[in-house]
């Protein structure tokens, strides 16, 4: 249990990153707005799914994610 909530906290980390260097923030940015849109909720419910995917099909699922579910998208 310990070593899944690991590798939740390390993919969720790694997820801020590849956001941040896409969408040019910085980290601290990029965390407080994939917290802020509730986008962090979803990367940890989808790890099993997410973290076997490429940088791309991340970063477009946590954009559809924003897109269709928070209102905050548009800041």
């Amino acid at each position: 249990m310990k070593n899944e909530i690991k590798d939740e906290v390390l993919f969720l980390g790694f997820c801020v990153e590849i956001y941040k260097m896409e969408k040019k923030m910085s980290g601290q940015d990029a965390f407080n707005y994939l917290y802020r849109t509730g986008a962090t909720d979803f990367i940890e419910s989808c790890y099993e799914g997410l973290h076997a995917t490429g940088h791309l099909y991340i970063i477009d699922s946590i954009d559809e994610y924003i897109q269709t579910h928070s209102m905050l998208s548009s800041i």
